[in-house]
């Protein structure tokens, strides 16, 4: 069939068409299938989103599904149009006219579909407004939740702060209230005790005043008399002027005075009274009426007058008064503490053990003091010394630290009132306790020195910040050196020895490190100034470890000591605040720092042990050689300073202590103790030379001629005539300012 239809077409019949019909055609049929492909690129759902403004998530409509209008069909039979195009006449029409006379395949209409992409953008542009406004309702909710729930923590925290300042407050009138009542409590039984005193003083008066001699009155009615001549009883007997045992207003007295005023006799009022007779009118007195037997009878029998004085309340009352153990006792009682608003044993009343909480420190102490029986004032101070060592020593084993303040202000004021001998007493028992609570301060922060964020964080912690607030390191150390200072001005020469046995070396060394702080440097330095002995500086080593020998700990000491001529004491700092809290040392604290350094140093030499101690450090004259370059210095680098006279007055001690250690050991060599410490061959020229060839003028006043002749001296010693010439023209007085 199909070859049928191509053998009806011929080659005649192409002949009678047109020239470009067949040209006409082809670019009609180009035309007619490009065109659907170019709207459909319009249209394609593939294309770019954002070339109408959409966004990822939004709906793509494609034209060409379905629902759209048909598209037209590609293929179109042109042979078929040609063929039914002919008319009976065999006449052919126009290819191109008929072409273009043809309806062209429907399209989607561009009106409508850009309608419903208007439609679809004004859909999602309200959609988009309504998800902001519910996005701006959700951020308004949620900041208003933000906002009462900010604002309920604010008003828990303001209550839990009411709240803790409510119970702080209470617990303060708490306390001040117990306070009051203990005060009351202690003014009514000081009354009391007052009370008594004054009734007993009242009843020692009575008894002081009573007449020795007083009788009964006599009877106005009595029983009969047997006997109108009889001697009167004890009992009747009325003493009078002539102290006889008669009745003197019966008696007629014969005296030359008296003669012309004689009275007559007189009618007994009692027949139980005998009258004397009046024998004699003469003016000389009988013998018989001598009285020396009867009036020396009487007084031999009464108590001699010797015993009133332990009856006098005069007398009881001046012992009460110069009696040192009540004046020791009413001192402590009133003694105010270290806070300046209690005393210390009102102070007391506001602690209690952990272990027992329910006794106040305070009864203990009352209750320590009513077992002491002692007359003697210094064994009762030493007694209450050892109860408030007792309360140290608990506080340490509970773990306890807030009355150890208390504790010192009473040790510091009994210590106070009292001579060495009873600081000697307690050394045995302080020393450890001293060390001990020292230590709980002093070592975290030794260790920190050494580097470690986790030392760092333990100085630092709650906990260890708790324990330093509790614990005064400087008042220990203050108790320390009150306790070494007697010890070593005590008759018992043993005693100085045996507290530097209880001291141990590291403890010594770790406060003397730059990271504590200046002033726990300078009381150390204090105490180890008393350690200078005959045959040993520092604390003294009881073992026999060849590591931890008395050599070894002298020699780390020594280095210790020196290492301060070049560090500058500096805090830790705390990694939570910021390094300008940090309080920066002055330049005069350093200088007496250093200066007390050199004080101890020459404390040590002065024993002929220390000297030779200071001689064999491989370091010690090297640094006070580099230091004393570092004095002599300062004085040209900062002329004129506040700190002058500081530096003067280290020169010449530092000079002083050098020459003193290069003299009386034999065959000492200084130069040969340089080669150890960096700089020091040029500190020992430059130093003793400017001090050798000082003439003492406006920067060197103050420098002692001793001090330039002992640079002399050792420059003498060290340098040939040919260096010392040498010397002499670098630092002539021409040169010199």
């Amino acid at each position: 069939m199909a070859d049928d239809d191509l053998d009806d077409f011929s080659d005649d019949d192409f002949d009678d068409l047109p020239a470009n019909a067949l040209d006409d055609l082809e670019a009609s049929a180009i035309r007619a299938t490009q065109q659907p492909q170019q709207q459909q690129l319009l249209f394609d759902p593939e294309a770019d989103s954002d070339d109408y403004g959409l966004e990822d998530g939004d709906e793509v409509v494609n034209l060409d599904d379905a629902s759209g209008p048909p598209r037209a069909s590609q293929d179109y039979d042109y042979a078929y149009d040609y063929d039914h195009n002919q008319n009976g006449d065999g006449q052919t029409y126009n290819g191109q006219m008929e072409v273009e006379e043809q309806p062209r395949p429907s399209q989607a209409d561009p009106n409508a579909l850009l309608q419903r992409i208007k439609k679809l953008e004004q859909d999602k542009a309200r959609e988009r407004r309504e998800a902001d406004e519910l996005k701006g309702k959700l951020q308004t909710k949620s900041g208003e939740a933000d906002t009462l729930r900010r604002r309920y923590d604010a008003e828990s925290r303001r209550h839990e702060r009411q709240l803790a300042d409510q119970q702080q407050a209470h617990g303060t009138e708490l306390a001040k209230l117990r306070a009051e009542m203990e005060r009351l409590r202690q003014e009514k039984e000081s009354v009391q005790t007052d009370n008594m005193f004054n009734q007993h003083d009242a009843r020692e008066t009575s008894i002081a005043r009573r007449p020795g001699r007083t009788m009964p009155s006599r009877p106005k009615s009595g029983p009969p008399v047997v006997s109108p001549a009889g001697t009167p009883k004890k009992g009747q007997k009325t003493r009078g002027p002539l102290g006889d045992g008669f009745a003197d207003d019966d008696v007629i007295m014969a005296s030359p005075s008296r003669h012309g005023e004689r009275q007559k006799t007189a009618t007994p009022k009692q027949a139980g009274k005998r009258k004397r007779q009046t024998i004699d009118q003469s003016p000389i007195p009988l013998p018989a009426l001598s009285l020396s037997q009867p009036r020396s009878q009487p007084k031999e029998e009464e108590p001699a007058p010797v015993a009133a004085p332990t009856l006098d309340v005069g007398l009881l009352e001046h012992f009460r008064r110069d009696d040192q153990r009540f004046t020791l006792l009413h001192r402590l009682l009133s003694h105010t503490s270290s806070n300046g608003t209690d005393r210390i044993l009102e102070a007391l009343t506001l602690h209690a053990f952990p272990s027992d909480v329910s006794k106040k420190l305070s009864s203990i102490v009352y209750d320590a003091l009513a077992n002491i029986a002692t007359a003697d004032v210094h064994e009762l101070a030493l007694q209450i010394c050892h109860i408030f060592l007792d309360l140290w020593k608990r506080c340490q084993t509970e773990k306890y630290y807030a009355p150890i303040s208390l504790i010192l202000d009473a040790l510091h004021f009994v210590l106070a009132c009292e001579p060495t001998e009873t600081a000697v007493g307690i050394a045995d028992r302080v020393v450890p306790l001293i060390i001990a609570s020292v230590d709980l301060v002093a070592d975290p922060i030794s260790k920190a020195a050494k580097g470690g964020e986790k030392a760092i964080a333990d100085l630092y912690s709650p906990k260890q910040r708790e324990i330093a607030s509790r614990i005064d390191v400087e008042d220990c150390l203050e108790l320390l050196y009150l306790v070494a200072s007697s010890c070593l001005s005590s008759v018992d020469s043993e005693a100085i020895i045996r507290l530097w046995q209880a001291i141990p070396s590291t403890f010594a060394i770790m406060l003397l490190v730059k990271e504590q702080p200046q002033s726990q440097i300078m009381l150390m330095l204090r105490i180890l100034d008393t350690s200078a002995l005959p045959t040993s500086v520092g604390p003294i080593t009881t073992t026999d470890s060849p590591q931890d020998n008395q050599a070894n700990n002298e020699d780390a000491l020594i280095n210790r000591l020196t290492n301060l001529f070049t560090e500058i004491p500096k805090l830790i700092p705390d990694p939570a605040a910021s390094p300008s809290a940090l309080p920066a040392l002055s330049e005069a604290d350093l200088w007496d720092l250093r200066f007390l350094v050199i004080s101890v140093l020459t404390q040590f030499s002065v024993s002929e042990y220390g000297s030779s101690r200071l001689a064999q450090n491989r370091l010690c004259i090297g640094r006070l050689i580099k230091y004393l370059d570092h004095c002599v210095t300062s004085l040209y680098r900062h002329p004129i300073s506040p700190t002058q006279d500081r530096k003067v007055d280290s020169i010449n001690a530092t000079m002083k202590l050098i020459y003193h250690v290069a003299t009386t050991n034999a065959n000492f060599d200084v130069k040969s103790k340089l080669v150890n410490t960096l700089g020091g061959q040029h500190a020992y020229l430059v130093a003793l030379t400017r001090l050798a060839f000082s003439e003492g003028l406006v920067l060197e006043a103050g420098i002692e001629d001793e001090v330039v002749n002992m640079a002399h001296d050792i420059l003498d010693e060290g340098l040939s005539m040919e260096e010392g010439d040498a010397f002499g023209k670098v630092f002539s007085s021409g040169s010199t300012v």
